[in-house]
């Protein structure tokens, strides 16, 4: 007979863990911002290039962050129907 264990705290720390990294990411992409708002006057190649290379970077950033927030979902999701079966399994055997 097989055997299956949830770490339901494992689970929960999965899905907070992936929201605390997207976060993170959030925060540090805003400061960037913030930081290169200063140079938002200036027209060196270097920070023309830069800028070019910026909006190819924040959209692959925003796909990884869609893809955090629903891989952070689908933790939480299968949390809670592990949560759901168990409880219902466990209806069967009371009294």
């Amino acid at each position: 007979m097989a055997t299956i264990a949830v770490n339901y705290a494992a689970l929960t720390n999965g899905y907070d863990s992936l929201v605390a990294t997207w976060g993170r990411i959030e925060q540090h992409l805003a400061e960037l911002d913030a930081t290169l708002g200063a140079t938002a006057d200036m027209q060196a190649d270097t920070l023309l290039a830069y800028r070019s290379l910026k909006a190819r970077w924040d959209a692959s950033a925003a796909e990884r962050q869609i893809v955090l927030r629903s891989l952070a979902e689908s933790v939480a999701s299968a949390g809670e129907r592990y949560r759901q079966v168990d409880a219902a399994m466990a209806a069967q055997f009371a009294m």
